[in-house]
């Protein structure tokens, strides 16, 4: 529970003293969400979803770096596109989410067999493959972090990175991703029914924003936490 606490805290900080770095998100944000309100289009959702993975690129490089190398925090969101390591960075995070949907269809195609005919016994189902492909993810995920320092590492390097520590990554994680969900479903759902969608956009904007300045620490710490173990190790 000390890492999330010391996540949301630097959450706190960042978005009081590394706001130049996450304008652009926003705009980017403000614009998606009402192109896929206007058009409802689920191939657009997919692809400004993939858009939001590369323009806040330099946000999570920079809360990385800051966290793993006590590097100071950079407020040029330009200047970090320029950097060698951000290249590094977009090349992992494209090869993790192509591994990742891989390992989801593969997973699909073996375990098909054994998903019941029944529509309402099935969605039990998917939602406990959902939870186990996220503790995949919680393994693999950590070629980012090196990444961001401008190690090109594979997925085998992660899983065996995070070995023997793979439980509390799963929980911290579930913990951190939970009420993001919940919320997120609960916005979908009301902005529906509601007159009011600007204010819920908003929200769900200020909500992404959050997610991923506390997403990314919460792994930046965790690494540096297991790297610093290793370390003392050896």
């Amino acid at each position: 529970m000390r890492i999330i606490l010391k996540s949301l805290l630097y959450t706190i900080y960042y978005m009081q003293v590394g706001i130049k770095n996450y304008y652009p998100v926003v705009l980017y944000l403000i614009i998606s969400q009402f192109l896929v309100m206007i058009t409802q289009n689920i191939f657009l959702v997919l692809f400004f979803f993939i858009g939001y993975l590369i323009f806040s690129s330099p946000l999570v490089i920079n809360i990385f770096r800051n966290i793993i190398l006590d590097t100071e925090l950079n407020n040029s969101y330009i200047n970090i596109f320029r950097k060698d390591y951000t290249k590094i960075f977009l090349n992992r995070i494209f090869y993790l989410l192509f591994s990742i949907l891989v390992i989801y269809i593969i997973h699909i195609i073996l375990l098909s067999p054994f998903f019941p005919k029944d529509i309402s016994k099935m969605t039990y189902y998917l939602y406990l493959l959902f939870a186990y492909m996220i503790y995949i993810y919680s393994r693999i995920m950590f070629i980012l972090p090196s990444a961001a320092c401008g190690l090109k590492k594979n997925l085998k390097d992660s899983y065996l990175f995070t070995r023997g520590k793979s439980i509390k990554i799963f929980i911290f994680y579930l913990i951190l991703i939970a009420p993001y969900v919940l919320i997120n479903f609960l916005i979908s759902n009301y902005t529906s029914i509601l007159e009011y969608k600007v204010i819920f956009i908003i929200i769900s904007i200020f909500m992404q924003i959050f997610f991923t300045i506390i997403s990314t620490s919460l792994v930046g710490y965790l690494y540096k936490d297991i790297e610093n173990k290793i370390n003392s190790l050896n």
